[in-house]
């Protein structure tokens, strides 16, 4: 499954679950500048591209969000979402 990465609906970056050992995480760096901009900082992992085994970050607001019908995947107390690409 593939996701569009939302920082307050600002599209920074896609999350790319490949298998269940393998996940990719692309950063959308014209974004990012935007972001920094305007004077936000992100969290030093939030910048960088990854490919590995998982993306804790990420996996946690996705299997959590899968409990309820019909919410977004996030958390109530943070900025960021997911929006799954179909």
């Amino acid at each position: 499954m593939k996701y569009i990465v939302r920082f307050n609906n600002l599209s920074i970056g896609i999350y790319n679950v490949i298998s269940n050992n393998c996940v990719e995480y692309a950063v959308d760096k014209d974004q990012l500048r935007k972001l920094e901009k305007e004077g936000i900082e992100l969290n030093p992992m939030l910048k960088k591209d990854f490919t590995g085994k998982a993306f804790p970050f990420f996996d946690n607001r996705i299997s959590n969000s899968k409990r309820f019908e019909d919410v977004s995947i996030g958390y109530h107390t943070d900025p960021f979402t997911l929006e799954e690409i179909k």
